[in-house]
């Protein structure tokens, strides 16, 4: 019995020694595959990739080796990674950035447009940040890519019209087909201001320089764009905001962030004695 109960504990500790080992195998060989990335060493990437390392394999605050790939701007190493199936749309834990992050900071126009094709949804972030930032080169690529919605368009040349310094910009967007926003009464857009609440949500609506802006509270204020006369978007975010009238009276907004939609009732604020 003795015996039998010593051979179990060997086994034991032998089976766990080998997964031990294993383990650390794969850590080193994710390691030295996130080194290859970040060297540029294609052909390094591709054997290490063969020999198993996770393309897909988490490191210092999450990312993963596409963002390193993207924040270099090789192109030829991030188009092995997605073939190999990495993940655009992780996100870190520091900034919350993805890769397409990465590649929009440092230019790398190609690197964009290899990730443009893997994730088509992201054209929006690609225009805005063209737009935002007057890079005509990510406005032209986004335009190229298509997939553009119509209220997207609108909103990129709001934005870009009357800046003196993004001319090019604005006229590449008129001959992509964007149309000028609405023109909205100042005192309809003055009947808009105000706080809105729901059980989760708070936001203050401002009104200066002839336009509207929106935040939740300690926030930097984000200016919205008419869509329509009721209905507005900041320039970068996935989020609608729909002010709801009821017997010419704004009671409310609806807002919408990608497929969840919330419904705020206005704050009736305390007259002053």
């Amino acid at each position: 019995m003795r015996i039998r109960h010593l051979i179990a504990f060997l086994f034991a500790l032998l089976l766990g020694s080998i997964l031990a080992l294993g383990q650390n195998t794969k850590q080193e060989l994710n390691d030295q595959f996130w080194e290859a990335v970040r060297k540029g060493d294609a052909s390094a990437v591709t054997t290490l990739l063969d020999k198993g390392a996770d393309v897909n394999a988490k490191f210092r605050y999450g990312a993963t080796a596409l963002f390193k790939a993207a924040e270099r701007g090789n192109v030829e190493i991030v188009k092995i990674l997605l073939a190999r199936g990495a993940d655009v749309t992780v996100k870190d834990t520091f900034y919350g950035a993805t890769a397409m992050s990465w590649a929009l900071d440092g230019d790398h126009i190609e690197v964009v447009s290899a990730l443009l094709d893997k994730q088509p949804s992201s054209v929006d972030e690609v225009l805005m940040t063209g737009v935002s930032e007057g890079k005509p080169a990510l406005v032209k690529l986004a335009l190229a890519k298509g997939g553009l919605k119509k209220e997207g368009l609108t909103v990129a040349l709001a934005a870009a019209v009357g800046d003196k310094d993004k001319t090019e910009i604005a006229e590449l967007l008129k001959s992509g087909g964007a149309v000028p926003p609405p023109e909205i009464n100042v005192d309809r857009l003055q009947s808009y201001v105000g706080k809105y609440k729901s059980d989760t949500i708070e936001l203050s609506v401002t009104f200066a320089d002839g336009r509207l802006s929106a935040a939740p509270p300690g926030q930097r204020p984000r200016q919205l764009f008419p869509l329509d006369d009721t209905t507005f978007r900041p320039m970068i975010e996935n989020i609608i905001v729909k002010f709801k009238i009821d017997d010419g009276k704004v009671t409310g907004l609806a807002f919408t962030q990608g497929q969840n939609t919330t419904q705020l009732s206005r704050v009736t604020e305390p007259k002053q004695p």
